[in-house]
């Protein structure tokens, strides 16, 4: 006797192949998010690894690190020569980098010292490819890029302090926790940096001093989180790398780095450290009052405005 084998037939194989594509396309959403999701949280354990770190420093050295040190020259122009060590060099030995701090070399200026090129994941955050990407190629090249930046002077362009109004830190002088009388948990320390879209774009440079590293001038024309306006940051040799005034990440070529926007690659806003150490997640939706000049009245601030100045005596409320 004879017996007959049926195979599948062309249109069955179709049919198949046709419900496993469905099936790959629907889980692939879910694996993304997952995946987001992992690195988002380990983002924002690296930000409460800096704000121990923080706080260590306050305890040994009564104070925080400075924003950087700067020796001569335009302290908002980051090209001129002498500029020293960053709030992140100094943080070096609280984040288990001591090898790395005492190799570097604080009798030079920064754009000479080799560390500045060193990989640091702590200083990276996963979800933004470019922290991996390019180095730096700016002032003095070969610096490796980061996604933490301090609060540096949120109601004035530039990186000036300006008492209250100010922010953790500025050049060549320290804050206190005691000066911080908005209360830790309503002020951030530090906000999310995005790192440079390509070798020329200074922003995010973790060893840089300057606003490569740090956050300045919260109102204006960019200075919400997230900020697509053409001219968000102000900052010297955007013509150069070739991305002056090209949202969502645009900025405007100025003869000093004075303006520096909060930016993340999450979805809907960015992270940030409080001063308390305490990391948040910030909507990119969040309150923000357009000025052209400062702040303003202290009444009048956006809730952006107000978390990012340590003693403005701004009412915060939810957030």
């Amino acid at each position: 006797m004879r017996t007959s084998r049926r195979g599948f037939t062309l249109i069955e194989l179709l049919v198949v192949i046709a419900i496993i594509a469905i099936l790959i396309a629907l889980l692939l959403p879910a694996v993304q998010q997952a995946r987001e999701a992992a690195r988002r949280t380990q983002c924002k354990s690296h930000l409460k690894q800096i704000g121990i770190a923080l706080h260590n420093y306050h305890d040994v050295n009564r104070c925080f690190p400075p924003f950087f040190i700067n020796r001569k020259g335009n302290p908002g122009r980051i090209a001129d020569d002498d500029k020293g060590a960053n709030w992140l060099v100094f943080l070096l030995p609280y984040v288990d980098q001591q090898p790395l701090y005492s190799e570097w070399d604080f009798n030079i200026p920064a754009n000479q010292n080799p560390g500045r090129s060193s990989e640091l994941s702590i200083y990276k955050c996963p979800t933004d490819p470019q922290s991996d990407g390019t180095h730096c190629s700016y002032a003095g090249g070969e610096w490796t890029r980061g996604n933490y930046g301090m609060n540096v002077s949120p109601c004035a362009h530039g990186i000036e302090d300006h008492g209250g109004d100010g922010g953790i830190g500025t050049y060549n002088r320290v804050v206190r926790m005691r000066d911080i009388t908005d209360g830790t948990s309503n002020t951030i320390a530090v906000d999310e940096l995005r790192g440079g879209l390509n070798e020329h774009d200074l922003r995010g440079s973790w060893a840089m001093p300057g606003l490569g590293s740090g956050t300045a001038a919260m109102f204006n024309d960019g200075s919400a989180p997230n900020s697509n306006e053409p001219n968000s940051d102000d900052m010297e040799n955007c013509a150069v790398s070739g991305l002056m005034g090209v949202p969502p990440m645009g900025c405007f070529d100025s003869s000093s780095t004075g303006q520096m926007t909060a930016r993340s690659l999450h979805t809907g806003g960015v992270q940030a450290l409080m001063a308390d150490g305490s990391a948040r997640f910030i909507s990119e939706n969040i309150d923000f009052t357009r000025r052209l000049n400062g702040c303003g009245p202290a009444q009048d601030r956006g809730v952006w405005q107000k978390l990012h100045t340590r003693g403005g005596g701004e009412v915060v409320g939810d957030f």
